[in-house]
C-alpha cells in the first residue's frame, strides 16, 4: 500500500461498507468508498483503518466496537510518525435511520459539542475525534487514543 501521508489533508470521510449506500449524503469530493480507494468490499477492519491512515480519511461505519477497537490497537503499536488517526463516525443501524440522521449535513455539525466547545468537521479529523451519531439525530463526541509521538501525552 503506498503510503499518501505527505502533506496536510482536507477532511474527506471513508465509507465502510456497511454505510457506503450513504455516499450521496456527504459533501461532494468529500467522499470515497473502499472501493474508491482500491479495497475489496471485504476488506479487513485493520486494513480500512491502515488505509485511513495512509490516505488521511475520516471513516464513517455502522460497527462501532470493531473499529474503535481496531483504531486502538493500531495507535497501540504505532509507527515511525505519529499514529493518530483522522477521525471516526459511527451511525446508527438501519439504513432508513442512518438516512434520517445525516439528511441535513450542516444540522449535525452544529450539534458537535466536545468538553461543551463547538466541534466541526475539520475538528474531528484535526483532532482525532469519535462522534457516535444516535438515533434521535443527536451527537456524542469524544476524544480517540492519540499518539505520544506528536502530542507529548499519554494515549486515552
Amino acid at each position: 500500500m503506498g503510503d499518501y501521508r505527505k502533506g496536510q489533508t482536507e477532511h474527506t470521510f471513508l465509507l465502510d461498507e456497511d454505510v457506503k449506500h450513504l455516499a450521496d449524503l456527504f459533501p461532494p469530493r468529500r467522499v470515497k468508498t473502499l472501493s474508491k480507494v482500491r479495497l475489496p468490499g471485504n476488506a479487513a477492519d485493520p486494513a480500512i483503518v491502515r488505509m485511513a491512515w495512509n490516505r488521511q480519511l475520516t471513516i464513517v461505519t455502522g460497527n462501532a466496537q470493531h473499529f474503535r477497537k481496531r483504531i486502538e490497537e493500531f495507535q497501540s503499536r504505532g509507527a515511525k510518525d505519529c499514529s493518530c488517526l483522522f477521525g471516526l463516525v459511527i451511525l446508527p443501524s438501519g439504513e432508513a435511520i442512518q438516512r434520517h440522521v445525516l439528511r441535513d449535513w450542516k444540522r449535525l455539525e452544529g450539534e458537535l459539542r466536545y468538553k461543551r466547545k463547538r466541534v466541526t468537521w475539520k475538528d474531528v479529523h484535526r483532532d482525532n475525534y469519535q462522534v457516535r451519531v444516535l438515533k434521535n439525530g443527536r451527537a456524542q463526541v469524544s476524544q480517540l487514543p492519540r499518539c505520544k509521538t506528536l502530542h507529548g501525552e499519554d494515549s486515552g
